[in-house]
């Protein structure tokens, strides 16, 4: 189709059923390759080598799934936390947008923003005006929302969010799409596909200002992006945990059949091994139990029966193999060797060490706060319309977040402390360098105001 342009954004110019078309069908094709990602996060991934394995034991034992996906998310979204937004390189984080966050529990769901972003490439959140006094903002799912970007500006020209209007249906019958207008953002809302009419007056005067650029009131968090595409943080671990998972399971049929001494009877009949009752024992049953059973050659009946064990198979091959591929994973992400299970040398690693062995690891958790802290500003700007101000006082804005790195607190204080006396910092900055919130630093200082003291420097 041929495009238009408005306000410096490349539209292609669709009818709004042409539009809902290829919004659906690129939800869809994302929607089935997200489900995949999903599954090595939940350990729910098939395992097509495994299935053999567990066939050839008669599935006497499960499968051994060993969930490294997760620790390599998880690792990277504990170390995420927001303290706060800063507009105009101020020390201060600004009192509305951080009342937005508190207000919309985002203490809690960034957490699901993050972990969704990581294992799929892609999380969304929305602005929209609540029902109280700060804007709504909400976590959704890549499964059910998806956005056209425009390649020269790399703003969000148009967005698609669909759920369903009863939890107890298999599809989803219900949808809004947003898409800019001559007058502003419009909403269109969908049922089973079809148009059923667009949004009310009062939404659209609401966020008034927002209608200026004009904006859709989703921002993408992306992860590792190429080319305005996010890449699931799971890409190079899927391979490894696929042979470490065959190897486990292979291990625990080494372990069903080699790991414990097995005796074995040759030249014995079968009436030879009696249960505890007396009765004999089937020679299936003992060909598959701990003894293996030979029965009396009718052309040698001379032969003397013979009873030993064989030695047990040692296991050490298998850890070796999973001790190599967690080398592997560790080469490939930066992250510290005690993260997955397997350190180097059989004493642990000192306080030091392990500082260092994690350098790699917090540079790449602070790439990904550069890149987030980028769509949270983008979010923020729309808070700020939304709130009545400036979005213009939001291009400068800064997302602070918690240090990802793992010193003690006990080193933390003793620096910011030194900083503080040697005069290389005043008060306010000690505090921040000792990891004090920033609400927190502002109490503390509100008390020492009352109470009429002053920081010295």
């Amino acid at each position: 189709a041929t495009s238009k342009r408005g306000a410096g954004v490349l539209v292609p110019n669709l009818t709004d059923e042409q539009w809902f078309t290829r919004l659906t069908k690129r939800r869809e094709d994302e929607a089935r390759i997200i489900k995949s990602w999903w599954e090595y996060y939940d350990g729910d991934q098939p395992m097509y080598y495994v299935a053999k394995i567990l066939e050839e034991q008669e599935d006497r034992f499960p499968a051994l799934n060993i969930n490294w996906s997760a620790v390599v998310v998880d690792g990277i979204d504990d170390r995420s936390t927001v303290e706060g937004f800063v507009l105009n390189s101020s020390d201060e984080s600004d009192d509305d947008l951080f009342a937005t966050w508190q207000a919309n529990d985002l203490e809690e769901y960034s957490s699901e923003n993050h972990v969704a972003s990581l294992v799929t490439g892609v999380s969304y959140m929305m602005a929209g005006p609540g029902d109280g006094n700060w804007p709504l903002n909400t976590v959704e799912s890549p499964s059910s929302v998806t956005v056209e970007v425009d390649p020269r500006t790399r703003q969000v020209v148009a967005g698609l969010k669909v759920w369903k209007s009863d939890a107890d249906k298999s599809l989803d019958d219900m949808a809004v799409m947003y898409l800019p207008g001559s007058k502003g953002l419009r909403l269109i809302e969908f049922e089973h596909g079809k148009p059923v009419g667009e949004t009310t007056e009062q939404w659209m005067k609401s966020v008034e200002k927002l209608q200026t650029t004009p904006t859709v009131p989703i921002v993408p968090f992306l992860n590792q992006q190429r080319q305005r595409v996010g890449r699931s943080e799971l890409r190079k671990m899927r391979p490894i945990v696929d042979a470490l998972n065959q190897t486990a399971t292979n291990m625990m049929a080494g372990v069903e059949h080699h790991a414990l001494p097995r005796k074995y009877a040759l030249n014995v009949s079968e009436d030879s091994f009696l249960d505890e009752d007396g009765k004999p024992l089937p020679a299936w049953k003992i060909a598959t139990g701990l003894v293996w059973a030979q029965p009396i050659d009718p052309d040698h009946p001379d032969i003397k029966a013979e009873v030993g064990q064989f030695a047990a198979s040692d296991m050490r091959n298998f850890i070796e193999v999973c001790g190599l591929l967690s080398r592997f994973a560790v080469g490939l992400y930066g992250m510290p060797p005690h993260m997955l299970g397997f350190n180097v040398g059989d004493n642990p690693a000192a306080a030091d060490g392990v500082r260092a062995s994690e350098d790699a690891w917090v540079r790449r958790i602070e790439r990904r706060h550069a890149s987030w802290g980028q769509a949270y500003g983008r979010l923020n700007r729309m808070n700020l319309a939304i709130l009545g101000r400036d979005p213009s006082d939001g291009d400068r804005l800064e997302t602070r977040w918690r240090n990802p790195s793992t010193p003690t607190q006990g080193a933390i204080m003793d620096a910011a402390v030194k900083a503080y006396q040697s005069g290389m910092s005043d008060l306010r900055q000690a505090r921040i360098d000792a990891r004090y919130s920033l609400p927190t630093i502002k109490a503390m200082e509100d008390r020492e105001s009352r109470a009429g003291r002053v920081d010295p420097t």
